[in-house]
């Protein structure tokens, strides 16, 4: 979303004279703000994701315009625009070359053309489809909160997204989230939104509720892994001081159900986090898909407790441990021998263990039902642990 290269060529090629010379391949990057530039030192105070324009003042010798490509690449630029006639009349072969294989738009417009008026036209643009974003992500903050409004927002989004298609929520957790501000957490925004540029289908994306949110509008499945593996490892490689855990919400087709598609990814998010993962999908949860839509985790503390007091107190007041006995009698199905390989102790203790599970717990634990609420027990216990980890 937002103002594009791409946009700028189609909207203004004839009023600028633009022609794109290298990197069509990220004509979709979207431009966050335009800066004259005629020299690479302020390049690295840049936020990432602006265009660039120069008369080319600086950077007459190859090696000087070179060095600034790069520089502009590195600092994640969306492009370049040189002012041609005056200083710089040729590209040379090897820097489009270079900014084809780095997927850099680099652009000329001749020397009649007043720059000041495309910077200011460029801004402006950037700062409208700004703040159509801001509004666009506001309809979906509000359906997150307020979800019985979502048809007065359905019929707001109707003229940039596909309401009666697919929606699928994905959310970015920043471990420590709260050491960053505002601009760091810009920053990071920008880093993160590069890996989106190409998505084709509509999108927004946004902060809220402590996380990025990433809502797609009928992107296919396979394509949206792909990005999301491209973000981690970008992530990885640009950012190494930020930790993020990932979660992916189901697929849901029409928008009044997009809460629900936000609510698993919040569930996955938090999944990821407690487990120390990179990434969770919903849909690849389990049993955890239960557990973690439970709000009040109070709940499942309290019903943790209730089925294993029994064991707990016993095991408290013996040195016992029966707790963890019951816990591999359930991983291997009931198999005794299996129990005793693993747990390098005699078939005949692990028995006495096991008949006076069944005497405190009041359960002969032999039929599928009665193992259940154990099972999920355990279940709840890895899950309130890792919480309490954080």
């Amino acid at each position: 979303m937002g103002f594009t290269i791409e946009d700028a060529l189609v909207q203004t090629q004839d009023q600028y004279c633009l022609t794109l010379l290298a990197g069509k391949a990220g004509c979709s990057n979207a431009i966050s703000w335009v800066h004259m530039i005629e020299d690479t030192t302020i390049i690295q105070q840049l936020w990432g994701k602006e265009l660039a324009v120069t008369t080319g003042l600086g950077f007459q010798t190859h090696d000087a315009l070179l060095d600034f490509v790069q520089c502009l690449v590195k600092y994640h630029s969306v492009g370049l625009i040189i002012n041609t006639g005056k200083y710089i009349f040729d590209i040379p072969d090897d820097i489009l070359r270079y900014c084809d294989e780095q997927d850099f738009p680099l652009l000329t417009t001749p020397w009649e053309v007043h720059m000041a008026d495309l910077i200011k036209d460029f801004s402006m643009r950037c700062l409208s489809s700004e703040k159509e974003d801001r509004q666009i992500s506001k309809y979906f903050q509000e359906t997150f909160i307020n979800p019985h409004l979502s048809a007065e927002y359905r019929q707001q989004l109707m003229s940039t997204f596909d309401v009666d298609g697919y929606f699928q929520i994905l959310l970015i957790g920043i471990e420590d989230s709260d050491r960053f501000d505002t601009i760091a957490r810009r920053r990071i925004a920008f880093q993160l939104e590069i890996c989106f540029e190409k998505i084709e289908s509509p999108y927004s994306f946004f902060w809220f509720d402590g996380a990025f949110v990433l809502v797609v509008n009928n992107l296919e499945v396979d394509v949206l892994e792909e990005i999301v593996d491209k973000m981690y490892r970008r992530s990885k490689k640009r950012m190494k001081d930020i930790i993020i855990h990932i979660g992916i919400g189901t697929r849901m087709l029409d928008y009044k159900n997009v809460i629900l598609s936000y609510k698993r990814a919040y569930a996955a998010q938090q999944m990821a986090q407690q487990f120390d993962c990179p990434l969770m999908s919903f849909d690849e949860m389990g049993v955890y898909q239960l557990l973690f839509l439970i709000e009040d985790h109070q709940v499942l503390e309290d019903m943790y407790h209730q089925l294993l007091n029994p064991l707990l107190a016993y095991d408290y007041q013996h040195h016992g441990e029966l707790e963890k006995t019951l816990y591999y009698y359930l991983v291997y199905d009931g198999s005794q021998q299996a129990m005793a390989k693993h747990l390098y102790m005699h078939r005949n203790t692990i028995n006495y263990r096991l008949t006076k599970i069944k005497e405190l717990l009041s359960c002969e634990l032999s039929t599928f039902e009665e193992k259940l609420p154990y099972m999920l027990a355990f279940y709840i216990k890895k899950m309130i642990s890792n919480q309490k980890a954080d």
